[in-house]
């Protein structure tokens, strides 16, 4: 599902964070705020968060700079989450 136009703006206007570069890769790629969550056990609430700028707790810091490797070598979003979920041990 894509993304609303403003999160899209909000995305690209965000303040360069950690999490606005997860953000920026999963609109690019269409990745979804939901998968990203069952990736790294954050809400889907926190995952926005996230990629509209705000700060990314340090437990899940790890967890978020391994799926910003995946998802900068991946050309969609399927190929992303079947790397994802290769590298985190989760059922695709």
């Amino acid at each position: 599902m894509p993304y609303a136009v403003k999160t899209i703006t909000t995305v690209k206007h965000g303040n360069r964070s950690l999490g606005n570069k997860l953000g920026r890769l999963a609109v690019d790629l269409d990745f979804s705020v939901m998968r990203i969550g069952r990736l790294t056990g954050a809400s889907r609430q926190t995952v926005y968060n996230w990629i509209v700028g705000g700060d990314v707790l340090a437990p899940y810091r790890p967890l978020v700079e391994k799926l910003i490797v995946i998802l900068q070598s991946s050309t969609n979003a399927d190929t992303a989450w079947i790397q994802a979920c290769q590298e985190f041990n989760r059922k695709v």
